[in-house]
């Protein structure tokens, strides 16, 4: 062994000295999600609180062979159509839902333009805020066709009657051939446009709104585009919106007034197959139909793409791929500071499919105090003992708690363990921990590691000549 380097005696680092978990955190229902967006003070409409608790979106996606419990209150995408090259085939998230209809105000007795359904969940929402009529362009054919049998199973054209809301199907040829004479309190456009929707302002009530994602600069920004008496538009940048573009035929006839080219209907026969890799592929694109600031963006791209479960993806179950994608969205959650809602994420990937990623990262969303900050860890390394992040993160908890001599043997069993990319973080810690105790030389020679692994740190470079100098 030479110098410097930890034994691999790591008899020192019982786990059944550890705390048992006594908290599982699992996704919670819709209801009690959105219970949770009102104390986070994300959704303050008291009525889009209450329509959104009895809409459950989970009913409006493809149906998941797996069993996992509230799935639709996750921070998920979910898909309700099985070709995920069409445009706008998920369902967005509880988050960017509440805020799209907070900011759109929509009152009781309004009519609504609804392009791009989304799975009927919209328009369910839309419905229950007490609309008089929803006309639903589906530029699709057969997905339209698809939507109305699935309304109708759902019996929510039973609902709707109950409700006095008027439901109208529609195409693209909608805005060409249509004797409609109805103008709208609300249009709301689901996908992008590369340029204003002009031919829809004719469309509009005094004071009435468009909400559209409009392309600028490879984003979409959904804008608010409102007509006054005045007959004054007034067209306002809202938020970052990361949708599929609708398409040029679509564009053509909203924004342009050009005559429908009718394409050939392409029929896609469901299967179990079709399905299945929906789900699998639903959250490989991670901001997609998120809504925020582009900071907030750029964040959830770059922490989704940054730590991943250990899997083989090439026979991937479908289980499997769920808890992947909850576990990232967990730790999207954590990194921002959601730390309850991250927890549930990490436990139900855990619940669904085992893994120590889930279960370190779920130890870091309990406060130091919370024994199950430490019992997490060591589910983690029960679950893979050569799973070295989790040795790390006792040492760093034992540290904080003034366990020094603890922490170092822990510290040590990160070094040493076959799973574990970020070695040297381990070694600055144990430098850390040695010097808390005073022991120069050895803290001398785990500076000397991490140098290594870290030769362009200013400050460890200069700790490493620190340390020397105690030495002469």
């Amino acid at each position: 062994m030479e110098n410097g380097s930890p034994p691999h005696d790591l008899s020192n680092c019982d786990l059944k000295t550890l705390p048992e978990i006594i908290s599982w955190p699992s996704l919670r229902s819709q209801a009690e999600s959105i219970d949770k967006l009102s104390e986070m003070g994300a959704l303050e409409n008291l009525v889009v609180k209450d329509v959104l608790s009895i809409t459950p979106r989970g009913v409006h996606a493809l149906p998941l062979s797996e069993n996992i419990d509230n799935i639709g209150s996750s921070s998920l995408k979910l898909p309700w159509w099985i070709d995920l090259e069409k445009p706008n085939s998920l369902l967005p998230g509880l988050f960017e839902t509440c805020q799209i209809f907070q900011m759109m105000g929509v009152s009781s007795g309004n009519k609504i333009l609804l392009i791009g359904p989304r799975g009927n969940w919209w328009t369910e929402i839309f419905l229950h805020m007490g609309a008089s009529k929803i006309n639903i362009v589906e530029i699709d054919d057969y997905r339209r066709e698809i939507l109305k049998n699935r309304w109708e199973n759902l019996r929510l054209d039973i609902v709707s009657k109950a409700l006095n809301c008027d439901i109208e199907w529609n195409g693209l040829e909608y805005f060409v051939i249509n004797s409609d004479k109805d103008l709208y309190d609300r249009i709301l456009i689901t996908g992008g446009l590369n340029c204003m929707p002009t031919q829809l302002l004719n469309k509009l009530k005094e004071n009435g709104e468009i909400w559209a994602p409009i392309g600028n600069n490879g984003d979409t920004i959904l804008h608010r585009i409102t007509k006054s008496f005045s007959e004054d538009i007034d067209n306002q940048n809202i938020a970052m919106w990361d949708v599929d573009m609708l398409g040029s035929a679509a564009e053509n006839i909203i924004c342009h007034g050009n005559k429908i080219d009718k394409n050939d209907v392409c029929i896609i026969e469901e299967s179990s197959e079709l399905i299945r890799e929906a789900w699998l592929n639903a959250n490989n694109n991670p901001t997609k139909d998120r809504i925020g600031p582009n900071s907030l963006l750029k964040i959830i791209k770059e922490v989704w793409e940054s730590t991943d479960i250990l899997l083989e993806y090439d026979n991937i179950t479908l289980k499997d791929s769920i808890a992947k994608d909850l576990f990232k969205m967990g730790n999207v959650l954590q990194k921002i500071g959601i730390f309850e809602l991250a927890a549930e994420h990490h436990g139900t990937s855990f619940s669904i499919s085992p893994s120590a990623e889930s279960a370190c990262y779920l130890g870091m969303t309990f406060p130091i105090n919370n024994d199950d900050s430490l019992a997490w860890q060591r589910v983690a390394i029960e679950t893979d003992p050569n799973f070295g992040e989790s040795w790390n993160e006792i040492g760093e908890l034992m540290m904080k708690k003034g366990m020094i001599d603890d922490s170092i043997n822990w510290f040590r069993g990160a070094i040493v363990s076959k799973n574990y990319s970020r070695r040297g973080e381990a070694w600055i810690n144990l430098t850390r921990a040695h010097m808390e105790i005073n022991q120069t030389l050895s803290a001398f020679f785990s500076a000397q590691k991490a140098v290594e692994m870290f030769p362009d740190n200013d400050e460890l470079v200069e700790l490493l000549t620190y340390l020397g100098e105690d030495l002469i």
